[in-house]
């Protein structure tokens, strides 16, 4: 008889393995490192333009070069710069609606025609002092009233007794200013909304518990909040719905998830740029902790997201995950030309990640080197023609000659990026050379009109959370190598005899097919990874991000394409034809533990 569906006994889940995060030498850092180490580390990296300008931020308030200044002051001197300055000047001789019919219209119309996207920028942060000032100025307008604007509008700086006299305010906006701490005995009762992302608050126990009481939107991202501090989340007003605590630094997902609970009416929760957000366990615990949580990091919560059992989350999925780079194909590359005699051609894909490089992370803790780059004293025999000038070489100058190969390798990739004969500047690997820093590589290839690789192509285990999360806010450098491998020939027994040494072909010849910037951003919880899109006629080494797309499920066929009736041509899944132009799809992510 067959087995009926009770006597089914269910497969055990595999176990996972962990790898001893008290061993890794990404969490384990020597007593006797140099002094500012971890600045060093983070020296040379290419951030990302949103994460250069918050770092400038954060510096300018470690100098201590602010001037304090209050809400009153801030105000006027942002009303004095805005359009709004002429209707509220009672000594400027025109009325209200002269202004409205006159000068405002002429106002918006020069920036709008004239004006540079700097300018326009700058005309923005200038009028950004409430959410629609044209419709604000309108409403005054109509009832003939200047009061209607000094009662009804409002900005940003450190508070003063001067913001209780706005008895209607519901919004307030404090945002990318020099903020340290909040007296709150200066907030409207009325507040609804208050945002306070992009300042420089450690802490907010000192006004955590004196909010207003219906305030329902409370905005704490870009900040510098650590897990040492979060405790007075627990205190924030009962009536708050939303809390976005995004972009700071709090590495222990518990302490908050402990704190945030005790919050009944809190339906929306933003955590993603911290360090915690990017550990394998982040999404099944707040979910699991979370009950009532009907949105995460701005991504709505499904019911499939929330299985009816859910396991509890091991201790060191919050403190570690994998990092994981795809390659899904490489299309229309050019084809190499047949080697000579005793060559091996491949493609490989090669990725930096300074932050995540064990190798590169050692050398620098204990050497402060001009160049992370050396090269080996030649070896004493007959067969280096050249072994004399090397060994007159002193060794200090071993480091900039080794600059110098490098510099010539990246006039190579200026001019064979996009070029034909990519093929004409090879130039060949110096096996002399010693890299303290290691360039993660896949699998090695043949050429082929399209080209797939192993998946994942790299894959890291990432205790270091920090230095996970701030490689999510870098430029990633992806390189597209050919190389042609020769093996030496075989010396006969005539050749032994007479000594005569055996010409030695460089090793390994090398270029750079594609060089590629990604700009990344933050991993999202409900996707494996962000996808990347890259083809010569962008006439630019910067990826394209894809958004929500999945480039994985593309297909490309070398036979003609046929249309199906009803079906878009780029429809995702559908087959393509191939491209006539070098392209690149890629991806990145974070492995994550699945909520089903």
């Amino acid at each position: 008889m067959p087995k009926s569906k009770v006597d089914v006994v269910k497969k055990s889940a595999p176990p996972v393995i962990r790898p001893a995060i008290s061993q890794s030498s990404l969490v384990f850092v020597p007593g006797d490192v140099l002094e500012g180490f971890q600045e060093r580390l983070e020296t040379g990296i290419d951030w990302t333009v949103t994460e250069s300008s918050c770092r400038f931020h954060k510096a300018e308030h470690k100098r201590n070069s602010t001037t304090k200044v209050t809400f009153a002051q801030a105000l006027k001197e942002k009303i004095s710069k805005s359009i709004i300055s002429g209707f509220l000047n009672d000594d400027s001789g025109l009325t209200l609606q002269q202004n409205w019919e006159l000068l405002l219209p002429i106002t918006l119309w020069d920036k709008e025609k004239f004006a540079t996207d700097e300018g326009k920028t700058c005309f923005h942060n200038e009028n950004c002092i409430t959410d629609d000032l044209i419709k604000l100025i309108e409403k005054a307008v109509k009832a003939g009233d200047r009061e209607v604007l000094r009662n009804e509008m409002m900005t940003m700086t450190e508070l003063d007794e001067s913001l209780t006299h706005y008895k209607k305010l519901t919004t307030l906006n404090l945002c990318t200013n020099w903020l340290t701490e909040l007296n709150a005995k200066f907030l409207p009762l009325t507040l609804k909304a208050l945002e306070l992302h992009n300042n420089c608050i450690s802490d907010i126990s000192g006004f955590a518990d004196s909010l207003p009481i219906d305030l329902l939107y409370l905005g704490l991202s870009r900040n510098m909040l650590t897990t040492d501090n979060v405790d007075a989340l627990r205190f924030l007003p009962h009536n708050l719905t939303v809390l976005d605590l995004a972009d700071n630094d709090i590495y222990d997902l518990s302490p908050v998830l402990d704190a945030v609970s005790r919050l009944p009416n809190l339906s929306a929760l933003q955590l993603s740029g911290n360090p915690c957000a990017m550990s394998s366990g982040y999404a099944r615990s707040c979910l699991l902790k979370l009950t009532q949580l009907k949105w995460l990091d701005c991504r709505e919560i499904l019911d499939s997201d929330r299985p009816f059992e859910f396991t509890e989350v091991h201790p060191d999925d919050l403190r570690s995950t994998y990092f994981h780079f795809t390659v899904f194909r490489i299309v229309s590359c050019p084809q190499p030309p047949k080697p000579e005699k005793g060559g091996t051609t491949s493609f490989h894909v090669e990725l930096e990640l300074p932050l995540l490089d064990v190798v590169r992370r050692k050398f620098l803790m204990f050497r402060r080197p001009e160049s992370l780059v050396d090269i080996l004293p030649p070896p004493e025999d007959d067969d280096w023609g050249n072994a004399a000038t090397m060994a007159s070489i002193p060794a200090v100058n071993s480091r900039v000659i080794s600059s110098k190969l490098h510099a010539s390798d990246q006039i190579h990739e200026e001019e064979s990026s996009h070029g034909s004969d990519i093929y004409s500047n090879m130039v060949p690997k110096n096996s002399r050379e010693i890299h303290n820093y290691t360039t993660f590589e896949s699998t090695k290839v043949q050429w082929n009109k399209l080209m797939t690789f192993n998946e994942p192509v790299v894959k890291i285990f990432c205790p270091d959370l920090v230095a996970l999360r701030d490689t999510f806010r870098s430029t990633i450098t992806v390189r597209l190598v050919y190389t042609v491998l020769y093996t030496p020939a075989k010396t006969s027994k005539a050749e032994k005899q007479k000594s005569i040494p055996a010409l030695k072909t460089p090793a390994e010849m090398r270029v750079n097919v594609a060089t590629i910037r990604c700009s990344l951003r933050a991993p999202d919880w409900s996707q494996q990874s962000q996808h990347f899109h890259w083809d010569e006629t962008l006439g630019t080494n910067d990826a394209i991000h894809w958004g929500d797309g999945d480039l994985a499920v593309l297909q490309y066929s070398q036979a003609p394409v046929k249309v199906t009736k009803g079906k878009m041509d780029g429809d995702m899944g559908s087959r393509q034809s191939m491209p006539e132009f070098l392209t690149c799809h890629f991806g990145f992510g974070i492995d994550t533990l699945r909520t089903t």
